[in-house]
């Protein structure tokens, strides 16, 4: 099976609550997404340098995108259709692991629970329906939300790569954490956490039914 055959390129949409998460397009180039690495908070997280995107240049960064093994995903707001943020997913077709890199650009939906709400649509898709192994993700050791994000939703930590990386604002060096998810972890992490990231939980006859457990009589 070639790599396009078993990645075929495909327009990507999940219910993610009061947002969806779809594949970006050229169409979605904005002004005000293009001013998101402006934010003090976002540069020193990703480390990277505070600069103006044009949409010119965000439309060419879409193209740059295959949509099959290298996929950009956005999280839109689905009452007024705004723009949190993105997701990029580089998957390595060989091994069947993708490494998961999210920005949320609009500061005032940062800590508000989007990716939350993403984990479990997001995760079955990749795992249940492309099939992949593995999702790795790689922040930053000071970038505490993305930590505490990995480490409450699953992810096993693997190790530290000190020094890996060079500051952009000056000339120390930053550690490096890699993180790990199996499908059969997210398996079994979601059968634990069955109202993980939920707007409206179920009643508690649906749970019980989720969890096996036999209806009152």
């Amino acid at each position: 099976m070639t790599e396009t055959e078993k990645f075929p390129k495909q327009a990507i949409l999940l219910d993610c609550g009061d947002h969806v998460m779809r594949t970006v397009t050229g169409d979605d180039a904005s002004d005000r997404w293009g001013r998101w690495l402006l934010d003090p908070v976002a540069t020193r997280m990703l480390n990277v340098q505070p600069k103006v995107h044009t949409k010119a240049e965000l439309v060419r960064y879409v193209a740059s995108f295959d949509q099959r093994t290298r996929i950009l995903l956005g999280a839109f707001k689905k009452d007024s259709g705004l723009h949190l943020g993105i997701t990029k997913v580089d998957i390595d077709e060989k091994l069947g692991h993708a490494r998961i890199s999210t920005l949320i650009g609009e500061p005032d939906y940062r800590r508000k629970g989007v990716s939350k709400r993403a984990s479990r649509p997001f995760r079955d898709y990749f795992f249940e329906t492309l099939g992949l192994k593995m999702l790795l993700a790689r922040p930053l050791s000071h970038n505490q939300p993305s930590i505490n994000y990995l480490t409450t939703t699953g992810y096993h930590f693997d190790k530290r790569a000190p020094r890996a990386v060079k500051s952009f604002f000056d000339d120390t060096m930053l550690d490096l954490l890699y993180f790990r998810l199996s499908r059969e972890a997210w398996r079994a992490w979601k059968m634990r956490n069955v109202l993980f990231g939920q707007s409206n939980p179920a009643p508690h006859e649906m749970l019980n039914q989720l969890i096996g457990l036999p209806p009152k009589r």
